[in-house]
């Protein structure tokens, strides 16, 4: 049994479109903080339970007969690996998890300031088999609704985000997906191993808008908001301050140089050429056109 948690986030959505494609299939189960809202995404068959990490009387129907985890970190903080992460890890163990699938961020092997690091040291020490997915900027960012930066594209014609002039080495979730489902056919093979995986090129978001325009057919420029007019933006629009606060450290690191690393490694897994940022936008033009957020 697999289980999959983060099922609405970037890497989680693609790995359940995937497993519910799969033939044969593999038997899997969903572990959802809202089950209603998969249900009405993928039919009332899905096979979805309710999760929560601070509703530990919601952990057993998830770990039942757990083989494999997919394992997301929901806007990572010091405070909840030790309240969340870890307590969790420790009961897919004990619920007899084999393996363990997490997908963490690129110097998590290294610096202890990263929450991830402290998740993977865990993994480690549980005794579980894991592979650690150490994944650069996803490009489907630019169209969450917890982002909004897909609204900032729609409406205004224009890249909202405060990274100056750094570069990004961007990736699509659904090749790290792709990666994900041949670990959970044949978990031997990437057994207690990390990859750091990032995409095909290293782009400044001024390069990003250039590409938005020519597959959008109109003009789309890169604003490069201040931090401070970045959070008063995200602020009147709703958007959570824990929200804000994790996209600062994103953007600050980018803006420092520090998440333009680029690896080999996805596509000698993929066994093809990473997808690049104009064929994601190619692939989802419409969401910018129909605000139809992931």
């Amino acid at each position: 049994m697999i289980v999959v948690t983060g099922p609405t986030g970037n890497v989680g959505a693609e790995v359940v479109r995937l497993l519910l494609d799969q033939r044969p299939a593999m038997p899997f189960r969903i572990a959802a903080h809202n089950p209603e809202r998969l249900r009405a995404l993928y039919g009332q068959d899905v096979p979805c339970v309710a999760f929560d990490y601070d509703d530990r009387s919601t952990w057993g129907a998830v770990l039942d007969g757990i083989q494999m985890l997919f394992l997301l970190f929901p806007l990572p903080h010091p405070r909840t690996v030790q309240t969340r992460m870890k307590p969790f890890i420790d009961a897919a163990v004990q619920a007899g998890c084999q393996h363990i699938v997490y997908v963490t961020v690129p110097g998590a092997d290294a610096s202890s300031v990263i929450p991830h690091y402290h998740v993977e040291r865990h993994i480690e020490r549980s005794g579980v088999a894991y592979t650690f997915l150490r994944a650069s900027y996803f490009m489907q960012n630019l169209c969450r609704r917890i982002s909004t930066h897909g609204i900032d594209i729609a409406e205004h014609n224009e890249i909202f985000i405060p990274a100056g002039n750094g570069l990004t080495s961007f990736i699509d979730a659904r090749d790290v997906a792709a990666v994900v489902l041949d670990i959970f056919r044949d978990p031997a093979r990437f057994k207690n191993r990390s990859y750091t995986l990032t995409g095909p090129e290293r782009l400044s978001f001024f390069q990003v808008a250039l590409v938005f325009s020519k597959v959008l057919q109109r003009p789309i420029r890169y604003a490069r908001p201040s931090m401070l007019q970045f959070w008063q933006r995200l602020w009147r629009r709703g958007v959570a301050w824990d929200v804000i606060f994790f996209m600062t450290i994103v953007y600050t690191l980018t803006r420092l140089g520090k998440n333009a690393l680029m690896t080999a490694e996805l596509p000698a897994l993929l066994g093809r050429p990473a997808t690049t940022i104009e064929q994601f936008v190619a692939d989802y033009h419409m969401r910018w056109e129909t605000q139809e957020w992931t």
